[in-house]
C-alpha cells in the first residue's frame, strides 16, 4: 500500500459541504437541549416530591 500522505482526518474534512456540518450541529444542539431539559425536570420532580 502506498502512503499518499493523506490521513483520515484530512479526507473527512473535505468529505461534506458546510451545509451538512451546520445541519449536524443544529441537530446535536437540539438533542443536547432536550436531554438537559429532561434531566433538569426529572431532578426538579424528585426535589418537589412528584417522583418517589
Amino acid at each position: 500500500m502506498a502512503n499518499l500522505g493523506i490521513s483520515n482526518a484530512h479526507v473527512n474534512q473535505f468529505d461534506g459541504s458546510k451545509r451538512t456540518v451546520k445541519t449536524r450541529h443544529k441537530i446535536q444542539t437540539a438533542v443536547n437541549v432536550v436531554l438537559f431539559s429532561a434531566a433538569f425536570l426529572f431532578v426538579a420532580a424528585i426535589v418537589l416530591g412528584f417522583v418517589i
